[in-house]
């Protein structure tokens, strides 16, 4: 305690505002510009919801973002904010120096007091708006300005949380007004017309990221009408697509071909991902040489690939920007280990994260990546647990990966050992590595489960030598 700084009279300010609260709101056009986004996040934390309402309302500011702030599914206060809005779209007189055109409600970690001047406003493209600007209108002005709202939404099992529930009810109320831009879209679980109400309510071309999981395919097909509209989207995610129930083939093949020529439709497609999707194997040169622009994020995951699929896709047109690649769970063991060497080779200028955990990959897939991988400058992430490897090629390994420089995150595999040999060769193996570098964070975890209890002692032991 005697070594805490003592409150600045800035700080000191702030907190009398906040406890007089018919006072600050009465002089809060008036209060200097740069006391207010820290007052803001102060207000918030404390749960001020009347003193929120007033500063939304008056906010000097184009943009406010405050979903960062928003914790717990926090109602009252996301209730307080829109109030702010409600004052700005429904009264006639505004207060005189408001200045809001976006409110950003995304969970995303923003530096609040950079982003005081409203730099971040979560535009959206001239498509995604429909060539639609915000109306500029005086204080005494009829016409109504538009608002846009920033938000992601998750629906699962055909439910929202309170909050998306709420901000949903109360945009639909006042669509004249309020834009609901939705950036990152998930659905779970949940029945076709759960997902077509929530498309009909934001504007599709808003839409960045969209995550369909534990779908059945025909459903997902019946969304394709709604899916064309996204022209900008740039991430899309498929997760447990479920075999349609006693459907004759031909149907699922129709199923297949058209949820293939929706994916050629997106326009601005960067990052894939599938996992556990049952209909990917043999077909990977259909999904991938449709897309109009080269990928920066390829993830497959928990599925089976051929040996055409692994072929194609050492030789695909789309994967050469490639900056992350995440394979884990795709068996490697039977096919042709120089495929992966030439996979990688392709991408050693631009590859930032490489993941091939649990591929049964063996001494013969390492040896053919390692002269392609100590090429990958940019690399900062590589996890080969869970394989097989012996002892002289992960030391191979190491003595490539360590002139990674950029490696932050680092987990290998070992062989099966008795828990004193693995110390002795934890300590073994990170000299290897510090012999030209300082590891970030580095796993060595045994293969095979007979190990799995004593797993979490290894790793704290080893941990231990790392620096902290």
């Amino acid at each position: 305690m005697g070594d805490q700084a003592p409150p600045t009279l800035k700080q000191l300010a702030r907190q009398r505002l906040l406890r007089e609260e018919d006072l600050t709101i009465s002089i809060l056009e008036d209060l200097p510009v740069g006391l207010l986004p820290e007052m803001f996040e102060e207000a918030f934390n404390d749960r001020r919801t009347n003193i929120l309402r007033a500063m939304v309302s008056a906010w000097p500011f184009p943009g406010l973002s405050a979903g960062a702030l928003i914790k717990d599914s926090d109602l009252e206060t996301l209730k307080a904010l829109l109030a702010g809005l409600d004052v700005l779209i429904t009264d006639k007189v505004h207060p005189r120096r408001s200045n809001l055109r976006v409110l950003d409600l995304m969970d995303v970690d923003h530096d609040f007091w950079s982003n005081r001047v409203g730099t971040h406003e979560g535009d959206c493209s001239p498509q995604a708006e429909g060539q639609e600007q915000p109306v500029e209108i005086s204080p005494n002005s009829a016409v109504k300005k538009r608002i846009k709202v920033v938000t992601d939404l998750e629906l699962m099992r055909a439910r929202y949380n309170q909050c998306d529930s709420y901000l949903l009810q109360w945009a639909q109320q006042r669509k004249d007004s309020i834009h609901l831009c939705c950036r990152k879209l998930k659905i779970w679980n949940s029945p076709v017309f759960s997902a077509v109400q929530v498309f009909k309510m934001i504007n599709l071309d808003c839409i960045l990221e969209l995550q369909l999981s534990q779908w059945s395919l025909e459903f997902i097909v019946e969304l394709c009408p709604y899916l064309e509209q996204m022209r900008n989207l740039h991430t899309l995610v498929l997760a447990v697509i479920w075999k349609p129930f006693k459907s004759a083939a031909s149907a699922v093949q129709e199923w297949i071909s058209m949820l293939l020529s929706q994916i050629s439709r997106f326009p601005c497609l960067q990052n894939l991902s599938v996992y556990n999707i049952y209909f990917l194997i043999g077909s990977l040169e259909k999904w991938l040489r449709c897309l109009k622009t080269p990928l920066q994020t390829l993830s497959i995951t928990d599925c089976w690939l051929s040996q055409s699929d692994l072929d194609y896709l050492s030789q695909c047109l789309n994967i050469q920007e490639l900056k992350h690649l995440n394979l884990s769970g795709v068996e490697l063991s039977d096919s042709c280990p120089k495929l992966l060497g030439l996979l990688l080779e392709r991408i050693t200028s631009t590859l930032q994260t490489l993941e091939l955990e649990e591929c049964k990959m063996k001494d013969c897939h390492f040896n053919a990546i390692l002269p392609s991988l100590s090429q990958c400058s940019q690399l900062t992430k590589v996890n080969f647990k869970n394989n097989d490897i012996s002892l002289l090629v992960l030391k191979n390994l190491l003595h490539h990966t360590v002139k990674l420089r950029k490696l932050t995150h680092e987990l290998y595999p070992t062989p099966l050992l008795c828990y004193q040999e693995f110390k002795l060769l934890c300590a073994e193996l990170l000299d290897i590595l510090r012999a030209e570098r300082e590891p970030k964070k580095v796993s060595f975890s045994p293969v095979g489960s007979a190990f799995t209890h004593d797993s979490i002692p290894w790793r704290a032991e080893f941990f231990a030598l790392l620096p902290q």
